[in-house]
């Protein structure tokens, strides 16, 4: 994980707290840092005393802040740029017919997932909260905003994470079970409630306001009304943050392929107010995390993780809706580009033809 990468003593105790604003060329990786313009770029330029002779290949690397999934391919179809993150998944079949483009798949180690905020009537219910996940058709979704760059989520974490508990039962597609849950929460003439959408593409979340829309209209066919809001994105963060989300959009993307980055993370007492945005708690989860973190036999803690996974399950503090496999589109004259799971892409060994 970059946080515990090795940083220069010296450039600590001169900048402090400035450090992770201040990045200086005193690194050991194949580039040095030049410039950096906030929302707009970042240059970097290769290291002449890499340990690695007959690397970085590229002399220079530029990082353009392109908010846009459609601008960001039109940077690219026009030479603007060579490499493109986030391509919507829709625009998957135009780069694979040009044929001076080509199309990368990051590996999926990510979840797109409705959050319901456990601290707000009625989403205090877990009868509620199962009703939401039985009204919502995430097989419709997948296909109509993935374009089938999906595979359907029932547990927080992804499959390719040790841990993950196949054996759980997803909660299938069933609005008359969803109404006979709400009739059971005393909600039979369903209620009025708030669905957050993001104002960001996001890798797990290709289009938040379409996806919004879907789950919308699957609501108001088990009776429930959803308005759908939203706000700038770091106002949307801060807000669910805080809790005052009755339902919204969000997702993760692993930071290091364990299963603690994603189920205590996102979801234990520990980060409420941080990550674990549903404000979900469970005091028998907690302690199956807390002693995962310290079981130091791989058996004995996927045993704990899939343990976890089931009661969350039954208390369903999330929709858990997908994890994408991410595109990215780059020039046919981009060589040795390896998507990285995490994000975080290895450039030493690119090259441009």
């Amino acid at each position: 994980m970059s946080p515990f990468a090795i940083v220069s003593p010296k450039a600590i105790d001169e900048l402090g707290d400035k450090l992770a604003e201040t990045p200086t060329d005193s690194g050991t990786g194949p580039f040095k840092f030049v410039e950096w313009k906030r929302n707009d770029k970042i240059v970097l330029e290769k290291n002449e005393d890499y340990w690695n002779k007959d690397l970085p290949k590229l002399d220079q690397v530029v990082f353009k802040s392109i908010p846009e999934n459609s601008a960001r391919l039109n940077a690219l179809i026009s030479g603007e740029i060579d490499l493109a993150d986030g391509i919507n998944p829709s625009d998957a079949s135009k780069v694979e017919g040009d044929d001076n483009l080509q199309l990368f798949e990051r590996p999926s180690m990510n979840v797109g997932y409705l959050g319901l905020t456990s601290t707000r009537k009625p989403f205090d219910d877990p009868k509620v909260r199962q009703a939401i996940n039985y009204a919502i058709n995430k097989q419709e979704i997948i296909d109509a905003f993935f374009e089938g760059k999906a595979e359907m989520a029932k547990n927080p974490m992804p499959p390719v994470i040790a841990g993950y508990n196949d054996d759980i039962e997803a909660y299938e597609y069933n609005p008359e079970k969803a109404k006979e849950l709400l009739a059971e929460a005393g909600h039979k003439d369903g209620f009025e409630m708030e669905l957050w959408a993001m104002p960001v593409p996001r890798p797990y979340m290709p289009d938040g306001q379409k996806v919004a829309e879907a789950i919308q209209a699957d609501l108001a066919e088990v009776g429930v009304k959803a308005k759908i809001v939203s706000y700038e994105w770091a106002t949307y963060l801060e807000k669910a943050k805080n809790g005052e989300a009755d339902a919204f959009l969000l997702g993760w993307t692993g930071d290091n392929g364990d299963a603690d980055n994603f189920l205590y993370v996102l979801l234990d007492e520990d980060n409420i107010g941080s990550n674990n945005y549903s404000y979900y708690k469970n005091d028998e989860v907690h302690k199956l995390l807390i002693d995962a973190q310290t079981e130091v036999d791989p058996a004995k803690r996927e045993e704990l993780y899939k343990k976890a996974q089931e009661i969350i399950h039954e208390d369903a503090p999330w929709v858990p809706l997908a994890h994408s496999t991410p595109l990215l589109a780059g020039s046919a004259a981009l060589k040795n580009f390896k998507p990285h799971p995490t994000g975080s892409d290895w450039l030493g060994a690119v090259d441009m033809e």
